[in-house]
């Protein structure tokens, strides 16, 4: 799943066979797919490939490359998976998941929860937009939700509220006071930004699998740091606990360029199949198409780069 590379001070690219045979049609700054879900799997992957596996020069003798075709997600239908990054009005700001568009795996009993509030929308705004009122830069409320099952409709076991202010990374960590994740099963989590003293509101959420893999789980007792930690995650596929472990690692070490490169690669290889970056479209005969978004995905990249630590939500629980 892995590949080691030695990395001199020049710039190494590796690029995907299959990404030269794919099927899509570029028009513009979006790649239109197929609607089968095949196709559409497929066409991200290769879309990515090269992408994924272009390497900037950093001042280290090895990198580790997630494979840009490795399984992060759970393989659910599409209909069962994540509302990624939802807002109903241009002004409100984008908040985006951290997950996979079918959701990810954890070892944690509470794991923590990343997600990305941005303020305007960097693919389709220009420089001199002026900031609304609700955009997300000023105070806000933040209500996070965790579900008994994996439908949006699933009785809600967990609720806690807090306040917020500005955007950039945010993290909530499942406290001692909520139901731990049920082995083995598929659970939704929900958050919740609320403006405007209540009157307008972005719901995103995710699902989320806990597997019990006393293998793994004994690699990671022997790991001397994150970064290590974060690296097994990675090759094992537990996608919520590598995420944390890099962002904690970085956090810490700011300048470590070979940790964030292996982050964003982490990112590419799993974060393309996420309603955030899809466009939806129906012609006049009902067909509908996916269109991924290139350039959206890059912003937005760009822009999670520059976060080296994510804020910690000191959410209080609520009764449901």
């Amino acid at each position: 799943m892995y590949r080691n590379l030695g990395l001199g001070f020049g710039k190494v690219m590796l690029c995907c066979a299959e990404a030269s045979n794919n099927k899509l049609e570029k028009t513009g700054k979006t790649t239109t797919m197929t609607s089968t879900k095949t196709q559409i799997t497929n066409s991200i992957k290769n879309a990515i490939a090269c992408s994924t596996l272009c390497i900037a020069t950093v001042t280290s003798t090895a990198i580790l490359i997630p494979s840009a075709f490795a399984q992060y997600g759970l393989g659910l239908p599409k209909s069962a998976g994540s509302g990624g990054a939802t807002r109903s009005i241009d002004s409100l700001p984008h908040v985006t998941i951290l997950v996979p568009g079918d959701g990810a795996r954890t070892l944690a009993s509470r794991p923590t929860f990343y997600w990305y509030i941005d303020p305007q929308d960097t693919a389709s705004t220009s420089p001199t937009t002026v900031p609304q009122a609700n955009d997300g830069k000023g105070s806000f409320k933040v209500t996070f939700f965790l579900r008994d099952g994996n439908e949006r409709a699933s009785k809600s076991i967990f609720k806690a509220e807090g306040q917020a202010q500005g955007s950039g990374l945010y993290k909530f960590t499942l406290p001692e006071n909520a139901p731990e994740l049920k082995k083995g099963k598929v659970q939704r989590w929900q958050v919740r930004w609320e403006g405007g003293n209540g009157t307008v509101q972005v719901d995103v959420n995710a699902l989320i699998r806990r597997d019990d893999d006393p293998l793994v789980a004994k690699e990671i007792t022997s790991a001397k740091n994150d970064l290590e930690k974060a690296r097994i995650y990675s090759k094992n596929a537990y996608w919520y606990d590598a995420i944390d472990a890099y962002t904690s690692w970085i956090s810490k070490n700011p300048k470590d360029a070979v940790a964030s490169a292996e982050r964003s690669n982490l990112l590419k290889a799993g974060l393309p199949n996420n309603p955030a970056f899809i466009n939806v479209k129906k012609d006049e005969k009902g067909t509908e198409t996916e269109e991924f978004v290139p350039a959206r995905f890059a912003n937005f990249l760009t822009t999670l780069d520059k976060s080296k630590s994510a804020v910690s939500i000191p959410l209080e629980s609520k009764k449901n």
